[in-house]
């Protein structure tokens, strides 16, 4: 367990309810297995308690480089269902914004790179995001200007 408490300081991972359960070294890249899960909250829609109800497929979500290696993070998130209204909720975090699959710092180290004016392809191999990701990121930026 320390191991683990070990790759998550290291990537900077700050949320607790973030628990790393293996690690897998490929020759291209690292993998970190993980899932999200906490207790369940009240129900957006009705208020009603939510419980528990089961995983996600985990979401691949690429993250900054480490040691050399692309590093992806294969998070599973907790479903919740509601006992009143029968909704579904999906577990959220800090990691990546709700809906996406893209870290937050992913996205800030686009922003930086865009800023020092690196072309798009290289940045968008560089942090194995596509192309799209990036042009994304800058129409945000011009959005922001106007």
């Amino acid at each position: 367990m320390e191991q683990f408490d070990f790759i998550t300081n290291l990537l900077g991972i700050k949320d607790p309810n973030i628990t790393i359960l293996d690690h897998v070294d490929s020759t291209t890249h690292k993998e970190i297995l993980a899932k999200l899960d906490y207790l369940a909250p009240k129900c957006h829609n009705c208020h009603g308690q939510m419980t528990k109800y089961d995983f996600q497929k985990a979401s691949k979500i690429p993250y900054l480089e480490c040691a050399g290696y692309k590093t992806l993070i294969r998070l599973k998130k907790r479903r919740f269902k509601c006992k009143k209204c029968g909704k579904v909720a999906v577990s959220e975090t800090s990691l990546v914004n709700k809906n996406h699959q893209i870290a937050t710092v992913v996205h800030q180290k686009i922003a930086q790179l865009l800023i020092e004016k690196q072309s798009m392809p290289d940045i968008a191999k560089r942090l194995a995001v596509s192309t799209s990701t990036v042009i994304r990121k800058l129409n945000e930026f011009q959005l922001k200007t106007d």
